[in-house]
């Protein structure tokens, strides 16, 4: 005959490998991991069923309770190629999932058996034949496992879905995460007194009840920190890029000022040549046509603007792809100069590298349109491409970098840009043609 609590030292070990499982299963894992998992589950298995069978003791079941669940926490490490911080991330996430499940089955088996919960029970020395089960037993059984089944199903839809390989969950607040840990042991330690302790109808509702909000709050607090550490995360990139824009945008302009001033004067040279006949007429043509390939001829009524499209267009021309451009300059006037080469800096620099991937040189080509119509300015990007090109929830393609946290940024800052001014901006792909279209107020103000 087997006793209740060491039937129940397995069954709490089993339900926290399929809770650690659910938060890790898409993380890095190791070779030969399949191996490594179902070696590792057994070791644990094994180990909770030699563990010394706790006395009616609420502070020596806590700590065994405690000491199955560390156990897992090296497994973990044995199977997946993640840092370990992270593994102990799901780990904590992982038993307060559990816990909840458990606190749950407890407040739905004490309202169907108004407080003489048979989930108590798993907590003594009673011996138990698990061959002879009745109705009662089977339905208890069936709630404690549809309140598992559905828990577990529910956190993993709300944050299991957000860890994935690559994620990083380290969190850098050493206090915070310490209250998270103190908060987990405090409510089981909590649960322990009250099996040991009082059994009033009214108390265990209200403890378990207590302590299934506890855990709640747990998980929101333990992923709230982590998306707080992924959002500094991300604007550290974008001010980064920002600064990175500034800097290119103004060595930029500096050097196509330094490239018009010069072949300005080249070409005066060059013409004083003509004059002297010491050169033919169609070596100067020849020179001259050169020359202009590297004149800033893009005159659109805004000098930023002037200085992207003769930047662009000088790139296009050295890869091959033929840049067509009808843009009224003018109206985009209301925004600043590094707003400008963001904004449609990355919208070309998008374009032609999308472009560069077609084989067909004849179809290497992009349009760029900017126009004024029902008092909207519409700023239009169309370039061919090859392959297909994946979008995320928002509706913006993910990058196709290799670096997923670095990348990634330049149309999402484009969208920040466009929303800053009250626009809208949409994107879609279709028969090999990409189309970016902006809208924005005419004389928006940010």
């Amino acid at each position: 005959m087997l006793t209740s609590i060491f039937l129940y030292k397995i069954v709490f070990t089993i339900e926290i490998i399929v809770a650690e499982f659910l938060f890790t299963f898409r993380l890095k894992k190791r070779k030969l991991f399949a191996l490594r998992f179902a070696g590792g589950a057994a070791v644990l298995l094994g180990i909770a069923a030699l563990f010394p069978v706790p006395v009616s003791n609420a502070w020596y079941t806590s700590f065994t309770f405690l000491v199955l669940f560390a156990l897992t926490v090296p497994v973990l490490v044995f199977c997946y190629a993640e840092k370990w911080l992270n593994l102990l991330f799901c780990a904590i996430a992982s038993y307060t999932l559990q816990h909840f499940s458990y606190e749950l089955a407890t407040v739905l088996l004490s309202l169907v058996t108004l407080g003489n919960s048979s989930i108590f029970g798993i907590y003594s020395n009673t011996q138990i034949d698990i061959f002879a089960f009745d109705k009662i037993s089977v339905f208890f059984m069936l709630i404690y496992l549809l309140c598992y089944v559905g828990s577990y199903w529910a956190f993993f839809s709300v944050y299991g879905k957000r860890i994935s390989t690559g994620s990083d969950m380290k969190i850098k607040s050493v206090s915070l995460m310490f209250l998270i840990g103190a908060g987990l042991l405090t409510d089981i330690l909590v649960n322990s007194f009250v099996v040991y302790g009082d059994r009033e109808f009214s108390s265990v509702v209200v403890t378990s009840v207590s302590n299934m909000l506890c855990c709640v709050l747990l998980l929101y607090a333990l992923f709230g920190l982590v998306y707080s550490e992924e959002l500094q995360s991300k604007m550290n990139v974008i001010d980064r890029l920002y600064r990175e824009e500034k800097e290119q945008y103004a060595l930029l302009k500096e050097n196509m000022d330094l490239i018009n001033m010069k072949c300005h004067d080249m070409r005066h040279q060059i013409r004083e040549i003509g004059r002297s006949n010491s050169v033919s007429d169609d070596t100067i043509s020849e020179m001259e046509n050169t020359i202009q390939m590297y004149d800033s001829v893009v005159k659109t009524g805004n000098e930023t603007l002037d200085i992207i499209l003769t930047e662009k267009s000088l790139r296009c021309h050295r890869n091959g792809i033929i840049l067509t451009c009808i843009a009224d300059g003018a109206s985009l006037d209301f925004m600043s100069e590094i707003e400008l080469f963001g904004l449609l800096g990355n919208a070309l620099d998008n374009a032609i590298e999308a472009t560069l991937g077609v084989t067909d040189e004849n179809k290497r080509v992009i349009g760029f349109k900017i126009h004024t119509t029902n008092e909207l300015v519409t700023i239009n990007v169309q370039n061919s491409y090859n392959g297909k090109i994946e979008f995320g929830a928002d509706g913006l393609p993910l990058t196709t970098k290799a670096d997923k946290n670095y990348h990634g940024f330049g149309v999402k800052s484009m969208k920040y840009l466009v929303e800053k001014y009250g626009g809208d901006m949409f994107v879609e792909a279709d028969d090999g043609i990409f189309k970016l279209n902006i809208l924005l107020p005419v004389g928006s103000e940010n």
